[in-house]
């Protein structure tokens, strides 16, 4: 925002017109405290005069901000509303005029009081900036920031008084510092002159090298182990299947029952990958989603809602509580049941993506969580689907009949997106389509054609290699390879249903299978394996929700399936438009903010990320080996001090005293001098000498290493105590 040329001017003019007032008047010693006592009554007056225009340009920053924010990093917060707003161009002017007077005064007190961290926290800010936005600043504006810092930092050795600080070392380092900044604007300059932009953002090293970071830094966060294949989506990542028979997650179950446990759901498919809903599109639907939620309404929910609309003895419609402990699974995710009654606690009001995935919040993920859910109603989702018809075409409950027609709009048009060339291949293998802009296949045939192609024409195996060539993986499945497992088949599964008309969406998570709870009573846990890991496909029933179906031929028998001769029969219709869109909700209303963060990161950007946590790792170790050998070498200090030969423990004090002497003599009082003198003498005795070293002596030599400590703390700076505490290992 404040890159622009036309924006950083003014902002630019304020600070540097501030910080030469604050740096002028503090030369002038009480004479400087009556101009900067003027200056700040001139300042707030012109404050109250003009604070419509300041607050009105505040606004309009913050909701550039907010759209910024939300569009690229998914975290939303709240907009104000700025339709009244007349002069916009005053406004933004007022407003950076004074942000940048806060600034250089903020900058000045930094100085003044030499808070050295806040200095260096200054360093991260653009890199941070830009990780979450993607959005990289001018050059020239990145140029200016970091000269600035360097000539903070330089201000501040100045101003330290330390002695090993000459002003030969200030001059190098500022010279040093601007020319590191030219240099970094000289190389960005070379490679943009031998890789174009567009080149840089398409090339496979760049995109390669982006999913490897984040790859890491996912697992740094949230892998305890590696347990089973299933790949988050990295469709090429994903090679033979492997499986671990160790616990991935205890399920404690009020009500045992076999269930599906969704954790990562893929709405988008690039050709090599399944994404969630990007946080650009999610954003696009945030009006949306905020009604939807106001009114109770949830994507994961919604199949525990349209049971609670119809009267069926046969249905499940007892609610019990489900825990479950993340042993070592991806902690990412909460694996959540279809039948879910409501959402965790601090979950409601989330974004739209939580729609695709539920995501655990917390750096690390989530261990540890509980659900309300109803019995299983994935094995009925037929006769339930024909029984939420019957109701709707009642006219009952107008309320949800609203809020599912808005949500399948949505839903019809982010989960049916089709690549032209899988298209094609499908018209070949799998006939017409049916004319998608009118409705979909219904249900029954599109279920029985796609499993009937797959039973034929691919082969299931575990030992599947890793797809490295280039071009769709998909393709390559139907086309080349035929040979594959979960993954593969729901993958292609999904793709099929969208050919049909029918939203789907690709989903990994763990399966709860009658096996499972077989014997297990109310309470009991259940432990599920890596091997309960599972790929499938869910598609959406209009009126009723997300069902997963089973496309994989080795797991038709693994869970209880519906009858799918029964209420699939009707041929779907998209539903109608959404109405004009609702307005922006008030801006007293707080759209709850998803503060986990879905990072937008793009471009090398991803690498900074891996090179922090190598620094993190880094950081780390050194602590601990520095804390290590401080350790040991208080130890053995201790041990040689407290042994019973009175030579060799006053001979290792002397020399102790000796070393703490070498930071310098002038350090020290009178009076600690002449004891140095006296226990260098008795540790020339001890070490040459035969005469024996009296008590006296040793307790003299005793106290004085403890003055010398004393006197030399109190003499260093906290960094150089810290370089003696931990680097020497003097204390």
């Amino acid at each position: 925002m404040l890159t622009e040329y036309g924006q950083m001017m003014p902002f630019l003019g304020s600070v540097l017109l501030m910080t030469l007032l604050c740096s002028l008047t503090e030369r002038m010693e009480k004479y400087g405290i009556y101009i900067r006592g003027g200056m700040a009554v001139a300042v707030t007056g012109g404050f109250f005069l003009l604070y419509r225009q300041i607050l009105d340009g505040f606004a309009l920053y913050w909701n550039t901000m907010t759209d910024t924010l939300g569009s690229r990093a998914g975290i939303y917060l709240t907009r104000f509303d700025t339709t009244a707003i007349i002069a916009e161009e005053a406004a933004r002017l007022s407003f950076l005029i004074y942000l940048g007077m806060a600034v250089a005064v903020i900058g000045f007190i930094i100085l003044r009081f030499h808070i050295c961290i806040l200095v260096f926290a200054e360093i991260f800010a653009v890199p941070i900036v830009t990780v979450l936005t993607g959005k990289e600043p001018e050059s020239v504006a990145g140029i200016i920031f970091y000269i600035g810092i360097f000539l903070e930092l330089n201000y501040l050795l100045v101003r330290s008084g330390r002695k090993w600080h000459s002003e030969q070392s200030s001059r190098a380092f500022w010279f040093g510092g601007v020319l590191t900044c030219l240099t970094i604007l000289a190389a960005g300059v070379f490679l943009e002159q031998i890789m174009s932009a567009a080149d840089y953002a398409s090339s496979e090293l760049v995109t390669e090298a982006k999913q490897e970071a984040l790859s890491a830094i996912n697992s740094l966060r949230y892998r305890k182990g590696k347990i089973n294949s299933l790949p988050d989506g990295q469709l090429k990542k994903c090679g033979a299947w492997t499986a671990s028979d160790d616990t991935a997650l205890k399920v404690t179950m009020e009500d045992p029952q076999s269930l599906y446990l969704r954790g990562f759901t893929g709405s988008v498919y690039d050709g090599s990958s399944w994404k969630s809903i990007d946080t650009e599109d999610a954003y696009k639907q945030k009006n949306l989603f905020y009604w939807l939620h106001q009114d109770g309404f949830y994507g994961e929910t919604q199949l525990n809602q349209a049971r609670n609309l119809v009267e069926d003895d046969t249905l499940s419609n007892k609610v019990s509580d489900i825990k479950i402990e993340n042993t070592k699974a991806d902690s990412q995710y909460l694996y959540t049941p279809y039948e879910t009654a409501d959402l965790p606690a601090g979950y409601e009001g989330e974004t739209p993506l939580t729609d695709s995935t539920l995501k655990a919040k917390g750096f690390f993920g989530q261990r540890n969580y509980s659900f309300q859910t109803n019995g299983n109603l994935v094995k009925d989702f037929t006769v339930l689907g024909a029984r939420i018809y019957q109701t709707l075409a009642q006219g009952d409950d107008t309320a949800y009949r609203e809020d599912e027609s808005y949500y399948n709009t949505f839903v019809y048009s982010q989960d049916t997106e089709l690549p032209t060339s899988l298209e094609t291949l499908f018209r070949k293998e799998l006939g017409d389509g049916g004319n998608r802009e009118q409705g979909h296949t219904d249900y029954y045939t599109a279920i029985s054609r796609i499993r009937a192609y797959l039973e034929k024409n691919m082969t299931y195996s575990t030992a599947t290699d890793v797809y490295t060539e280039k071009g769709d993986f998909t393709e390559n499945f139907l086309s080349e390879s035929k040979i594959g497992h979960s993954v593969h088949y729901a993958t292609a599964a999904s793709l099929m249903f969208r050919y049909y008309g029918i939203p789907s969406r690709y989903v990994e998570g763990y399966l709860i299978t009658p096996e499972d709870i077989k014997d297990k009573k109310a309470g009991d846990t259940v432990e599920i394996s890596g091997k309960n890991g599972h790929a499938w496909t869910e598609i959406y029933i209009d009126g009723l929700g997300w069902v997963p179906v089973e496309m994989t031929p080795e797991y038709y028998e693994v869970m209880k399936e519906a009858d799918l001769t029964a209420g699939l029969e009707a041929k779907g219709a998209k539903a109608a438009a959404i109405p004009e869109a609702e307005a922006e909700p008030p801006a007293e209303e707080n759209i709850q903010t998803h503060w986990n963060l879905r990072l937008a990161l793009f471009g090398i950007e991803k690498l900074l990320i891996l090179l922090l946590a190598l620094f993190d790792t880094f950081c780390l170790v050194f602590i601990v080996t520095v804390c290590g050998f401080r350790i040991y070498a208080n130890y053995r200090r201790k041990k040689l001090f407290a042994g019973t030969d009175d030579r060799l423990a006053v001979r290792a004090m002397a020399g102790y005293a000796r070393v703490l002497y070498a930071h310098g003599a002038d350090l020290y009082s009178e009076r600690v001098r002449d004891q140095y003198r006296e226990v260098s003498r008795i540790g020339q005795r001890a070490a040459f000498s035969p005469h024996a070293v009296s008590e006296e002596e040793r307790k003299n030599t005793a106290a004085c290493i403890r003055c010398m400590k004393e006197e030399l703390r109190k003499a260093k700076s906290w960094y150089e105590n810290w370089i003696m505490k931990y680097i020497e290992r003097l204390y």
